[in-house]
């Protein structure tokens, strides 16, 4: 059967009942009523003479309990963050920030999932542990682990161990460190002084509730009762200490029946007569110390027993501490239901848990241009929210990607997800810079531009368009606009009207799609109205350049070839595989089969949509991640946001997940490609010093931009870009006459 109860240090209870959902029923009250205990630094008495502030601990040897532990990690590390001088190295990643601040030290359970989410971490704070590499080395079966293994690990072989303030008195009074005296270490105080062991209420670094007894919330009031006098009914006969006399009232002490002592009697207490486990005679038959012959009162009218003289809450014969619960808990004390809530028990340690996560970014403010890619953010908003991720994203909804650029620019928002079309314009108009870019499965951030035709409808061949119906993903968009414009144009197909890509456009096609043709932020000569004749937005969303338009994107110049009309669509290499098959379950997509495409070639000829390499209009960077450059760059935030997109993608990046989980890889249908690319296999940071965006975009591209565009910097095309674009399809020609 699965647990249905168990003890939690402070520390875990934040991480159990947030996140599952389990309360505390019971209290551990400590000698005199007190509810609490004290987090210290504890070192070797007279070591450490150059630690005179905390600031010196840095590149010391530390010995804590565990990663989580709130005396023994928590309290320590968020002291050291807001007054030790301990920089944030990683806003999610508290090993990583200790691990910086640190020398080789002992710190349990740091390399775990939990606190390794993407496998990044070193092994620096598990260099002291002294378990086996193959038998638990810092792991909770590591010698060093917990508090009593921490002073351990200070003895053997740390500078500084954080501890309860008990933990010295409760070790030294034990065999393995009876040759120890409390005088042989002292305790290090937040101003740099130092104080003997039992001056820990002069000399603490916080103040922390004692472990609790937990339960799951699914439990109904009634249950959680039967477990709170069970338990005091326990401290009651197997406690030397006694029940705390403020709260046995609670239960009416009768309630355990005869039966229920007739339980006990047939469970715990073993007959003379009856070969048991505990029954320790020696060849003389004398009977262990450990056992004793007596008749327990008020327990019935049973023989003569020998039983064990067990106390719930004494571990030293175990050899260990604090075994189920605390060596020093005098009482179990019921929490009221009202009560029974991870916040209101740990209190004032809140503080120590949550500021722990403080980053030194605030928000990640994520610009998006349409209502479906402003839902999908809010999803994505709740689940990195629920996994406590910073610095926190938030949502910003511009008009277009031209407003994305300028509330980036102004500070209103800090990133946006650009096509490279996009990514031109924002560095060359508004100092954006790229610094995260998307990988297919090419494995690298890039992918080809493609022409794709019906396989039944051969008449159409990318020499000559003229007349034709186009499907094109955005105006001055990488794979949809630039190449293949820049192709026609180079070539002589088109009449150039000197850089002017629209209106080449709009008298060579007779109709086409080109979401963002009509609007004045891309197009700020004449609108040509055939540009969007084959658009199907409807009302104010008719040929815009968002989500909002059917025929948008990649996944919708497809769609407007196979529904709309078109006689060729420009699109990424990807774009019909993602989308034919039975992989999308929309009407005009449902029947479809790569079969029933081929790719369009400069040379006139066609090709299958496999061969692609071979087949294609050029090779284009991939869609990036944009945020601030030139005189408003910061590093720190660059970093900040780096590592919530890397925690992002490893909890949220896998691909088929059920309709209540989170996928930043998919859209929901009719829709794609929202916020991220639907393709998108990975994130990959771009190197510093390729975060201009003409570096990234690479020469190809900047020429391409030049034919079609004549804001792009260049007034008309040199000879140099002509010939270059010129001799492309020559060569393939010629490689294939080879072939």
């Amino acid at each position: 059967d699965r647990a249905q109860i168990t003890t939690l240090d402070s520390g875990d209870l934040y991480t159990a009942g947030r996140d599952h959902s389990l309360i505390p029923i019971l209290r551990q009250n400590l000698e005199g009523g007190f509810q609490n205990y004290y987090a210290v630094a504890v070192v070797k008495s007279g070591s450490l003479p150059e630690v005179t502030d905390i600031h010196h601990l840095r590149q010391k040897k530390v010995c804590f309990p565990w990663v989580g532990s709130l005396a023994g990690w928590i309290i320590p590390i968020y002291t050291l963050q807001h007054e030790g001088g301990m920089e944030i190295i990683d806003c999610n990643n508290q090993v990583k920030t200790a691990a910086n601040f640190f020398d080789d030290s002992c710190a349990v359970n740091s390399l775990i999932n939990k606190y390794n989410p993407i496998g990044d971490n070193s092994d620096k704070l598990c260099t002291l542990c002294a378990g086996k590499v193959s038998d638990g080395r810092c792991t909770r079966a590591d010698p060093y682990y917990g508090y009593a293994g921490a002073l351990r690990c200070l003895l053997e072989d740390g500078d500084i161990a954080f501890l309860k303030h008990s933990t010295v008195q409760q070790m030294i009074s034990m065999g393995e460190f009876r040759s120890r005296s409390a005088e042989s270490f002292e305790l290090l105080c937040k101003d740099g002084s130092r104080k003997p062991i039992t001056e820990y209420r002069q000399c603490n670094w916080g103040l922390v509730p004692t472990d609790a007894v937990v339960i799951s919330s699914a439990k109904d009031e009634k249950t959680r009762r039967k477990f709170q006098k069970f338990f005091q009914k326990a401290v009651e006969l197997y406690s030397h200490k006694g029940v705390d006399t403020n709260n046995t009232n609670l239960y009416n002490q009768n309630s355990f029946n005869t039966d229920n002592r007739n339980m006990y009697n047939n469970n715990l207490f073993y007959n003379q007569a009856s070969p048991n486990r505990y029954d320790n005679r020696d060849n003389f038959g004398k009977i262990d110390s450990s056992f004793t012959s007596t008749t327990p009162a008020n327990f019935g009218q049973n023989d003569t027993q020998f039983f064990e003289k067990f106390d719930i809450f004494e571990s030293n014969r175990y050899g260990k501490l604090n075994l189920m619960f605390e060596d020093l808990t005098k009482s179990l004390v019921s929490i009221r239901e009202e009560e029974q809530f991870y916040k209101p028990y740990l209190q004032n340690a809140v503080k120590y848990i949550e500021g722990i996560r403080r980053c030194p970014v605030g928000r990640m403010s994520l610009c998006v241009t349409s209502e479906p890619e402003r839902e999908k953010c809010i999803k994505m908003k709740i689940a990195l929210s629920a996994q406590l991720m910073k610095p926190e994203l938030s949502c910003y909804k511009g008009h277009s990607h031209i407003e994305c650029m300028q509330s980036i620019s102004n500070g209103q928002s800090d990133i946006a997800v650009f096509d490279a079309g996009d990514i031109y314009t924002a560095g060359l108009r508004y100092n954006l810079i790229p610094f995260v870019a998307e990988v297919y499965h090419l494995g690298e951030p890039e992918y080809y531009a493609v022409a794709v035709a019906k396989e039944e409808d051969p008449d159409t061949a990318l020499t000559y368009l003229k007349g034709k119906y186009t499907c094109h993903a955005g105006i001055n968009t990488g794979a949809g606009w630039t190449y293949p414009m820049a192709h026609l144009i180079a070539n002589s197909w088109i009449r150039p009207y000197g850089c002017d890509s629209i209106r080449a456009a709009a008298e060579y096609f007779t109709k086409s799609c080109v979401p963002g043709a009509l609007s004045s932020e891309y197009n700020t000569g004449v609108p040509y109205e055939n540009m969007c004749d084959l658009c199907h937005g409807a009302s104010y969303r008719y040929c815009k350049r968002d989500a909002s338009e059917d025929y948008y994107g990649h996944m919708g110049a497809l769609k407007c070839l196979v529904e709309g009309g078109g006689d060729v669509a420009f699109v990424k290499h990807t774009t019909v595989a993602e989308n034919s098959g039975g992989r999308r379950r929309e009407w005009w997509a449902r029947d479809a089969l790569n079969d029933d495409f081929e790719l369009l070639c400069l040379d006139g000829t066609r090709a299958e949509l496999n061969d692609y390499k071979k087949c294609n209009l050029g090779k284009i960077r991939a869609n990036a991640i944009v945020t601030r450059g030139g005189p408003a760059y910061n590093e720190t935030e660059i970093k900040a946001y780096i590592n919530l997109l890397r925690y992002a993608e490893q909890l949220y990046g896998r691909r088929d997940v059920d309709s209540f989980s989170f996928s930043m890889f998919e859209s929901p249908a009719p829709y794609a490609d929202l916020i991220f690319q639907d393709a998108t296999r990975q994130l990959r940071v771009i190197e510093p010093d390729e975060r201009h965006y003409d570096v990234y975009l690479g020469g190809d591209f900047m020429r391409a931009r030049r034919i079609t565009d004549c804001h792009a910097g260049a007034s008309k095309i040199d000879g140099h870009l002509s010939k270059y674009f010129i001799a492309l399809p020559l060569a393939l020609l010629l490689h294939r006459l080879k072939l």
